[in-house]
């Protein structure tokens, strides 16, 4: 009978110390949470929204007509452009090869044509000393020779002409003022024709919003808008109406699937940020968007 009071005893210690450990845990635990700032509503009646940070000019995907063997990087993700900026080159190495042979070509067409030039001016003057010194059909044939000469040349200077046009296409620059908003572009990877590696925008930043179609009635261009940064709502931005795209579609959940599906319907309005801020507000970032409802219901 003692035993088993014992036993008991024990018992209940074992079970206060789990509870003991437990609970100190979960105040461990509670002691690391990180209180996040309360959002203080801008406007008494509102249209939420989400936005997204965009590019003014949208994402431009910088490709090049020629394809080709990546040879020198100038840029990097961040760096600022401007327009005309060489961004990186392709190998040209076979296309100058080419040009040393039309070079050549071109050496031997001149050495022709003067060749044919010469013999032309003998017969020229023979035939003026006198016409029966030479016959219709030699002189006709140096005077084509002459010709098919000086054709041989244009033809060989404007390919090279062509050549060296082409080459200039395995240089690509900026084709505006703005930033890299992403490079994948590494020296000796090949760059194809529709690469995606090198991704440009604009300095200048827009809000595409996403507002639900149940919403879309109260929502007016001249109400006041601002969006507030995920995570510090004590950081906000200034909005500033440019336009409505006018047709309502189906809202993406951002979930990298091709095939998503959903029932919620979106209009979409797009803000200019009325003054940068100080803090960074990066292409791709989602924000949230409050919109000034005046109809107040």
């Amino acid at each position: 009978m003692r035993t088993f009071f014992i036993l008991i005893f024990l018992s209940l210690i074992g079970i206060a110390v789990a509870m003991g450990t437990v609970y100190y845990n979960d105040m461990e635990k509670s002691g690391n949470n990180v209180t996040l700032p309360s959002m203080k509503l801008p406007y008494k009646s509102f249209i939420a929204g989400t936005g997204i940070v965009v590019a003014g000019s949208k994402n431009i995907v910088v490709g090049a007509n020629v394809a080709g063997v990546i040879k020198k990087v100038f840029v990097q993700s961040g760096d600022k452009v401007h327009k005309g900026e060489l961004l990186f080159t392709l190998d040209d190495s076979a296309k100058r090869s080419n040009i040393l042979v039309l070079n050549a070509t071109i050496q031997s067409a001149l050495a022709k044509l003067q060749s044919a030039k010469h013999q032309l001016d003998i017969i020229q003057k023979m035939k003026k000393l006198s016409a029966n010194m030479v016959t219709n059909e030699k002189y006709t044939k140096l005077r084509d020779n002459y010709s098919e000469a000086k054709e041989n040349l244009a033809l060989a200077k404007q390919k090279l002409k062509a050549l060296q046009d082409t080459l200039k296409l395995y240089n690509i620059y900026a084709p505006i003022d703005g930033i890299v908003l992403r490079s994948n572009l590494t020296i000796g990877s090949y760059f194809p024709r529709n690469s995606t590696a090198l991704i440009l925008g604009s300095n200048k930043l827009n809000i595409k919003v996403n507002i639900n179609e149940f919403d879309s009635w109260k929502f007016q261009k001249d109400a006041d808008a601002v969006a507030f940064i995920r995570g510090n709502p004590k950081q906000k931005v200034k909005l500033s109406y440019l336009y409505t795209i006018p047709m309502v579609t189906p809202k993406t959940n951002f979930i990298g699937t091709s095939t998503e599906q959903t029932d919620t319907r979106v209009l979409q309005v797009v803000y200019s940020v009325k003054y940068r801020p100080e803090f960074p507000l990066y292409v791709g970032e989602m924000l949230d968007v409050f919109i000034e409802n005046f109809k107040g219901n």
